[in-house]
């Protein structure tokens, strides 16, 4: 594998072993001490500029490197600490009001400074891509009042001796609603604990203040579209 120079600097070649982390559709590589994940050009831009916004707001590791060469986007991350939350699944209790603790953070944070405005938008363009047809349902009601991961997936967050330690997987954050985040941390739960019974515990902690009932549903209904 032909590496850029940019990406050289940091790592060993020798050293890559392959690894999966999220859901993905990069090569990703154990770097020893990062992770380099490889898509094709462009791929990873947005990625790379939350990577960085996110590692700023405390939220991530940081950017290591992004390079790209002709065909290629190479993205290195620190590793993050702990384990993914998917590991915590033997303590569903604690893991639910977790993720709904740790949401309420991200969604809390000052945001007012975001690369990118457009996660509801892109949402919506998601659904069409993968439905093959567009959205019929009233959007008026998507707000964009918070930071969002945009895929708030178990194996996207991270903790370490039970404290919040990060986020990965950043190619969809950015400004949107609240509720897709919600939507998907909801989905995870259930999907990999195999029940729903945590699902008021999650939003419980997460607190019921900020949940909107109307626009968890749509967002559901637009985020949900292919795992259905």
């Amino acid at each position: 594998m032909i590496l850029p120079e940019g990406i050289l600097r940091y790592i060993d070649p020798a050293r890559l072993s392959a690894d999966r982390l999220g859901r993905s559709e990069a090569q990703v590589y154990d770097a020893g001490g990062c992770f380099l994940k490889i898509a094709p050009r462009g791929v990873l831009r947005r990625a790379a500029v939350m990577q960085a916004y996110f590692a700023k707001k405390g939220l991530s590791t940081s950017l290591v490197a992004y390079e790209q060469d002709d065909a290629r986007d190479y993205l290195l991350t620190g590793t993050a600490p702990g384990q993914n939350a998917c590991l915590w699944r033997a303590d569903p209790a604690w893991l639910s009001a977790a993720l709904g603790e740790t949401a309420r953070r991200l969604h809390e944070t000052d945001a007012s400074d975001c690369p990118f405005g457009d996660c509801n938008e892109r949402a919506v363009e998601a659904f069409a891509r993968e439905s093959g047809a567009p959205f019929e349902g009233d959007l008026s009601p998507l707000k964009k009042d918070a930071l969002i991961q945009g895929d708030c997936c178990l194996p996207n967050i991270f903790f370490e001796n039970r404290r919040f330690a990060g986020f990965i997987d950043l190619g969809e954050a950015g400004l949107g609603d609240r509720h897709f985040d919600l939507c998907w941390a909801l989905w995870s739960l259930n999907y990999n604990l195999g029940t729903d019974r945590y699902n008021d515990r999650l939003l419980d902690a997460y607190g019921r203040d900020a949940v909107d009932g109307e626009r968890l549903a749509l967002c559901a209904r637009i985020s949900l579209c292919s795992r259905s």
